[in-house]
């Protein structure tokens, strides 16, 4: 027997080195290496061993069905197969791993065989978990648009694939509604390891780079929470926060119809945590200011429906100039409006930073003191 030409390529790809130099026990835990990492990638599961088997064969609901389970004889396979798989590690794999052994080359061609006919039997089984189903989900115009929801979903994913489903829910992003994808996506974010996270962020970083659909742009920034702004690569989030910027300060919202006119639709999507990690909160700030002190209505109209209490949040632990020079002239001049914006902010907590900050300039008015909450 010539056992290169017995067994399916990648299998000799991956015992080759070792059977060519006559480790036979090598080249036969390699091929059982082969074996769990099939089973590993195929289920996402992180097992080993026996515990691996029965996670990945057993129980009413195998993760991976060697056929449809409907008959006794189909049971008896899936079960048969089951301990056959729990016998290669107990019985051939532990003891050459534990023990010095050396392995004849029949011996050797004999268990490979029989491996690759167990690998051929997985490569065509079905898996509980399909891909393609489970996104039908997240695209699921019913989609429960809450955190609870999105958190369950997200657990029945296999940890091995968590990165492989990210990656398709942003490339087909546009299949689902935003929300429900955003909420999804936040939730599926907090589950991936580093490196998973990296492979995701790379993805993104490539939707990015170069588009000026408002749709993508979109999108990705909804999907793509505050907090893990800084993940991007920083030419392209630099690009991206332009563009949201262009939008932000040529933003117009019309009270009437309760729409945005001509620009700032797209910068809606920043959220407070957004801002925190972005570039220049300084330009920011300043660019809302003086669309407030503008004689453009749409302008301030829709700083103040959109930004205002984002821009006061971010600022309020390191407050930037240019929101502090409203405010100082805004109490100079006894701008009533200006006034009360300040006491929006802070008359509700004590403690709030910019008592310190606006001292001064509130000794003038003896009358604003900081009030206790109804509650």
């Amino acid at each position: 027997m010539i056992i290169k030409n017995e067994i399916d390529t990648d299998l000799w790809e991956v015992i080759q080195k070792n059977y060519e130099s006559e480790n036979y026990t090598g080249a036969i835990l390699d091929a059982i290496f082969k074996l769990t990492d099939v089973i590993r990638n195929k289920t996402g599961l992180e097992g080993d061993g026996a515990s691996l088997i029965g996670q990945a064969f057993g129980g009413s609901n195998p993760r991976i069905k060697l056929n449809k389970l409907q008959t006794d004889s189909e049971k008896d396979i899936q079960r048969g197969i089951q301990e056959i798989l729990r016998g290669i590690y107990t019985g051939i794999r532990n003891p050459r791993s534990h023990d010095t052994m050396k392995d004849s080359q029949l011996t050797c061609d004999s268990i490979i065989v029989f491996i690759n006919y167990l690998l051929q039997m997985i490569d065509k089984s079905k898996l509980s978990f399909d891909e393609k189903e489970y996104l039908k989900r997240v695209f699921d115009p019913y989609y429960v648009k809450t955190e609870k929801y999105s958190d369950l979903l997200v657990q029945e994913i296999p940890k091995r694939q968590r990165g492989d489903i990210a990656i398709q829910v942003i490339l087909q992003r546009n299949d689902g509604n935003i929300h429900s994808v955003g909420l999804f996506f936040k939730a599926l974010l907090q589950q991936l390891e580093p490196s998973e996270l990296s492979r995701v962020f790379k993805v993104i970083d490539n939707e990015l780079k170069t588009t000026q659909d408002e749709s993508d742009i979109r999108y990705l920034v909804h999907m793509c929470p505050g907090e893990f702004w800084p993940q991007i690569e920083q030419t392209v989030r630099m690009r991206t926060e332009t563009i949201l910027y262009e939008d932000f300060s040529k933003a117009s919202y019309n009270e009437k119809i309760g729409k945005c006119v001509g620009h700032g639709n797209l910068a809606t999507w920043i959220t407070e945590s957004h801002l925190r990690n972005f570039d220049g909160i300084i330009k920011w700030t300043g660019q809302a200011v003086n669309m407030l002190q503008s004689n453009n209505k749409g302008a301030i109209s829709y700083i103040k429906e959109f930004f205002w209490y984002k821009i006061c949040h971010v600022n309020k632990e390191n407050i930037t100039w240019p929101l502090k020079y409203y405010f100082d002239q805004g109490l100079n001049d006894h701008d009533q409006e200006v006034i009360e914006q300040l006491i929006d902010q802070i008359v509700w907590d004590e403690k709030h930073p910019w008592w310190a900050v606006f001292e001064e300039g509130l000794k003038k008015y003896p009358d604003i003191k900081p009030e206790e909450l109804p509650f």
